[in-house]
């Protein structure tokens, strides 16, 4: 008995008790893990809203415009070349690319002895033929009235002097003729502008020889106008009152306005011109059809204008008038959905769809011309899922409306 009991105990101290002192270190452990602990707050679950901007909506009158892009030419381009020969003895003190000049201004002067002596030559002839013609003139009516005083019948032409003195007349009107020739010839020495312009090139200078309608001395062109060629899309065509010439002498007598804009350094210099006209013919490569747009007095400085000429050559922007729209909403291009859709956010900030009537578009603006109201908030973010109904938060408006309004 008293090695049973010895065994039982030694049994119990080897497998029970360490079995029973870490089931019991356990349960402390989470006791006392319990009373140090504190309890956790709890957070209400807040949803993420997806923030976007938004547009403000507003109807007015709007003008349609479109854009281009062009180089300015002159409206006359001329190339003098001399009309007679000799030596250049003296040129105008404007006589350089750039120079400026009026009608009538004596560009170049070539030596006019020659042709002085030839226009003296030219009226001694002429003396001479007049002097011959009246004392033939005479003689013939002498004739005349000895033949009807002495003669029987009709008297000849030759014996009234007639073939004299139409001999005579000839040779004073070619001497006439030659007279004039010659002064023209003499006037010639002097080359004068033929209309106010500019000089955009000269090719000769003092003391050089010059050959008559051989020799280029100068291109000119004029200043009171200039053009600007300009590319339209036929698309845009629909959008401008454009002048049109028709065969049988009509024509639209319609002149949009036009703004043509050029940089020079930091700043940016505007002028106003018209479209003149539209070519007669479509470029057969690009599909496009041009307009002339034309800028008077591009060359005058303007009272307190620090603006620079409008100089043959340069490359510009051009907006043309197009027609007026008696009311519409301008939105940003980026506003426009696919199958003409607008996002609109609604009072309680909620997301709406809005099927619109797209009037034009161009790469920064949409012109809606049914489908939205005053005030529609217009929903300008990109949402990655769009929802009808879908809750959204509201950024402050980036966007002054007013500013894309055009009266």
């Amino acid at each position: 008995m008293s090695e049973d009991r010895d065994s039982s105990i030694v049994w119990f101290i080897k497998y029970v008790l360490p079995i029973i002192i870490i089931v019991l270190t356990a349960v402390a452990s989470v006791i006392v893990t319990v009373l140090m602990s504190e309890k956790p707050e709890t957070k209400e679950s807040t949803a993420i809203l997806p923030s976007v901007e938004i547009f403000v909506a507003k109807s007015a009158p709007l003008t349609v415009e479109a854009k281009s892009q062009g180089t300015v030419e002159s409206r006359t381009e001329t190339m003098l070349i001399a009309e007679v020969s000799g030596r250049i003895q003296s040129i105008s003190s404007s006589f350089f690319a750039g120079g400026y000049f009026k009608k009538g201004d004596p560009l170049i002067e070539i030596d006019p002895i020659d042709y002085r002596g030839n226009l003296a030559t030219a009226q001694s002839r002429y003396a001479e033929a007049k002097l011959a013609y009246e004392q033939e003139k005479a003689l013939s009516e002498q004739a005349i009235e000895d033949w009807n005083e002495l003669g029987k019948g009709q008297g000849s032409d030759l014996a009234l002097r007639k073939p004299q003195l139409a001999m005579t007349k000839a040779r004073l009107e070619s001497a006439s003729v030659g007279v004039e020739m010659a002064q023209r010839d003499l006037d010639r020495t002097i080359v004068r502008a033929p209309y106010d312009g500019r000089i955009r090139e000269k090719f000769v200078d003092v003391g050089q020889m010059v050959s008559a309608r051989q020799s280029q001395l100068t291109r000119i062109y004029s200043t009171d106008t200039a053009e600007i060629r300009l590319p339209i899309a036929l698309n845009d065509i629909q959008y401008l009152d454009l002048p049109e010439a028709y065969s049988n002498t009509a024509q639209a007598i319609s002149k949009p306005k036009v703004s043509i804009s050029a940089r020079f350094g930091n700043e940016t210099f505007t002028w106003d011109g018209v479209i003149d006209r539209t070519e007669g013919a479509i470029d057969s490569r690009t599909r496009l059809s041009y307009v002339v747009a034309q800028i008077d007095s591009p060359y005058e400085k303007k009272n307190g204008s620090n603006r620079p000429p409008l100089k043959v050559g340069l490359f510009i922007d051009a907006t043309i008038e197009g027609k007026r729209l008696p009311a519409a909403i301008k939105i940003p291009r980026q506003a426009l959905r696919q199958d003409n859709t607008v996002y609109i956010v609604d009072k309680e900030n909620r997301l709406r769809f809005k099927t619109v009537d797209v009037y034009k578009t161009d790469t920064e603006w949409a012109i809606i011309t049914d489908g939205l109201e005053d005030g529609d908030r217009i929903c300008l973010t990109a949402l990655e899922y769009a929802v009808m109904g879908m809750q959204l938060e509201i950024e402050p408006e980036s966007i002054d409306p007013k500013s894309f309004d055009k009266e």
